[in-house]
């Protein structure tokens, strides 16, 4: 089959998408490519329709939408073959940070913003390859069962910037990209956890610690504007860690201006690791945020696998 499945969610970037829509499907129309449009209505439903299209024989998938309509069709393409090799990936960029393709060749300068919707429908018609490495990762419950795996293409958080998350869901639709999640980082400024961790990276366990923060990233930037790994690589074969120790509010806003600038990477306060395997627990329950999405609430160890070079994008 030589049809391309473009899987659509009309919810990305609080309406974006659904307004720039007509002129993606003429564009893509335009450009010779011969496509079959799903529209997603419900959470998990690009994951499904992703799965569906390897086993229906599609020569690629596209995700119109965000970041988290492509981390629902990656799990999807990365769920429905095993360890064989997924389908590739095309992606039309509308959401609110697109930060996923902030990772991809050629990559942008810290601080600028990847490319747009246009350019994600030439680089689909190119057609060519790119491997990229994915994250791993499982949850565990008190009683140290398993609450769920997924797998992540950007970053992993947990603590303030998982909070801030959870509270851009809240914020005012009117306030989109940047400043919505300005809007939810002082939002969660009120209130937000302090984490007490056990942190193993490979085969070294770390002292126990106290954080306000931490981020497992594969990519470099989340939430649109903040580079909070700028030296990550894609294709290195393991996740970069930041771990910010215990700071207060007024901190935590002076941090910011140096992460939107990738200032941030000798700041005292910070700690660093890169390995292929983290494994984090916590006495007090979790909240897992995972390219955008919050697919674990109640969790107290998760963890992270890389798997190198295992999904491939269309650049």
């Amino acid at each position: 089959m030589d049809q391309i499945l473009v899987i659509y969610n009309p919810n990305a970037g609080r309406g974006k998408a659904k307004s720039l829509w007509p002129q993606i499907h003429q564009s893509l129309l335009a450009h010779g490519l011969e496509i079959v449009v799903e529209t997603t209505n419900a959470p998990l439903h690009a994951k499904a329709l992703a799965m569906e299209a390897a086993q229906k024989g599609f020569r690629a998938v596209v995700a119109v939408g965000g970041d988290g309509t492509i981390h629902e069709v990656a799990n999807g393409l990365l769920g429905a073959l095993g360890d064989g090799p997924t389908l590739p990936l095309g992606i039309i960029p509308v959401g609110n940070g697109d930060d996923f393709v902030k990772m991809l060749p050629p990559l942008p300068e810290v601080g600028q913003q990847g490319y747009s919707w246009a350019v994600g429908i030439a680089r689909i018609a190119s057609g060519k390859p790119h491997l990229v490495d994915v994250g791993s990762l499982r949850a565990f419950r008190q009683d140290g069962s398993e609450a769920g795996h997924r797998y992540f293409v950007n970053g992993v958080n947990l603590g303030f910037s998982a909070h801030a998350a959870y509270n851009f869901t809240t914020i005012p639709k009117l306030l989109t990209g940047f400043w919505g999640y300005l809007a939810a980082v002082l939002k969660t400024l009120w209130k937000y956890p302090l984490l007490d961790l056990q942190v193993q990276v490979d085969n070294q366990r770390e002292p126990s610690l106290q954080s306000s923060m931490v981020a497992i990233m594969n990519g470099r930037c989340f939430g649109r504007a903040f580079w909070v790994c700028p030296q990550a690589d894609v294709q290195d074969g393991v996740l970069d860690m930041m771990i910010t120790k215990k700071i207060n509010q007024w901190t935590i806003l002076q941090k910011i201006p140096l992460m939107m600038k990738g200032n941030h990477v000798n700041d005292p306060m910070l700690q660093w690791f890169r390995g292929a395997r983290i494994s984090i627990a916590s006495p007090r329950p979790l909240i897992v945020e995972m390219d955008g999405e919050i697919p674990f609430s109640d969790v107290f160890r998760v963890e992270i696998d890389t798997l190198p070079r295992r999904l491939e994008v269309l650049v």
